[in-house]
């Protein structure tokens, strides 16, 4: 099995896993598995007590497993300690063997990369989106082909089609149900209507984001979007041609390109800052949270609009416990909806990462668009729009 990469937790979440296993939150367990080239032993089980962070070989903070309350804290130097590279930023582990309660400081690349993490059993990678598309199937198969097998999303799938039915009350009833997810289609960000759109342009987008498409009464569809975990994406778009590395090294100066310039627009970036970011990265750059003077909230609330879409169920997976609701055109709208202010973070949350953040929130999702490197370059090859969930 590989070992845990700074690289791999800025992918599906996996650093809320880290830390929510290291606090012991419900579902998760406080016991890592190591396996490292050197060292006595040199694989077991590890329980962590402290989480340590190194910038530039110096010891800069350290939390114990009872500062839940500083969640937030941690998880801002975690992120901004994933995007330093070098051999003196590190994120260490402080705690006992579990076979012997030894207690060691291990670093994070000698952690497994377990199935929590994306990583692979038995030589097959175990991705939990996946799984959980492929279990969530199976349980609304079971309630077509009336069978009594009994699955981990039974009461999911019989609560799904309960509403489904109790809305549309469609004669004839769940008919079929069909796994499509591996169809999805790419939603590249595009000029149009007078700022943005979001792939085909159109919002009512069910038969795009569809993962299974469940048939009502051998003709009408409704269709679902799976989603697991606790921070998940409604953007993730290539910008490496709306951007190009001239463009931050001449400041902008005379740019032209329409999709970047509505950006810049609707969430009000200075462009020099944004330049500096990435061209004075590791040269002492110390960016600033900025609250803008202009922003359009109504061009956000557009982009969000297509981003969300509508015409389709979300079934959003978080562990064992499934949140099912209907994404129709009202709903998508009062998602969008941008109420209070809105952030941008110069450098990232702590000033110094090669990263834009943009913080917004609607009375429905907490949004984080964010335009950075994910391939392990300088100069941003994506924009992304996170989102969570709000408890309502």
């Amino acid at each position: 099995m590989a070992s845990l990469k700074k690289d791999d937790l800025n992918k599906r979440g996996n650093d809320e896993i880290l830390l929510k296993k290291f606090f012991h939150f419900p579902g998760h367990m406080n016991i890592f598995s190591v396996k490292r080239k050197t060292g006595n032993p040199k694989e077991g089980q590890f329980v962590p007590e402290a989480l340590i962070f190194k910038v530039g070989g110096k010891e800069i903070a350290a939390f114990e497993t009872d500062q839940q309350s500083d969640f937030k804290e941690i998880m801002i130097r975690l992120r901004e300690n994933i995007e330093l590279s070098g051999a003196g930023n590190q994120v260490l582990f402080t705690g006992k063997w579990k076979n012997d309660n030894k207690i060691e400081t291990i670093k994070l690349t000698e952690l497994d990369k377990t199935e929590e993490f994306g990583g692979q059993t038995g030589g097959k990678r175990v991705n939990l989106g996946i799984q959980f598309e492929k279990d969530f199937y199976k349980s609304l198969n079971c309630e077509v082909q009336c069978l009594c097998e009994h699955t981990k999303y039974e009461d999911a799938a019989k609560e799904l089609v309960k509403k489904i039915d109790k809305k549309y009350d469609i004669k004839g009833g769940l008919s079929r149900v069909d796994a499509v997810g591996g169809k999805n289609q790419p939603r590249p960000l595009k000029s149009g209507n007078g700022g943005i759109v979001v792939g085909t342009g159109k919002k009512d987008i069910g038969s795009t984001v569809t993962d299974i498409t469940t048939v009502w009464g051998g003709k009408d569809e409704q269709y679902l979007s799976l989603k697991f975990g606790d921070t998940l994406t409604f953007i993730n778009s290539g910008v490496g041609k709306i951007f190009k590395e001239s463009d931050y090294k001449d400041l902008f100066e005379g740019y032209k390109d329409p999709i970047g310039n509505a950006i810049f627009k609707m969430f009000d970036i200075d462009k020099v800052e944004y330049a500096n970011i990435f061209n004075k990265y590791g040269k002492g750059y110390k960016g600033e949270k900025v609250t803008p003077k202009n922003p359009d909230k109504g061009a956000i609330q557009d982009l969000l609009e297509y981003a969300i879409g509508y015409g389709y169920w979300m079934v959003h997976g978080k562990g064992s416990k499934v949140s099912i609701y209907e994404m129709d055109e009202a709903y998508m709208k009062k998602s969008a909806k941008i109420n209070g202010g809105i952030e941008l973070h110069y450098g990232g949350a702590r000033g110094s990462g090669k990263r834009l953040d943009i913080h917004c929130e609607s009375s429905e999702y907490k949004f984080m668009f964010n335009l950075r490197n994910k391939q392990g370059g300088k100069y941003p090859s994506h924009i992304m729009c996170d989102y969570k969930k709000k408890k309502t």
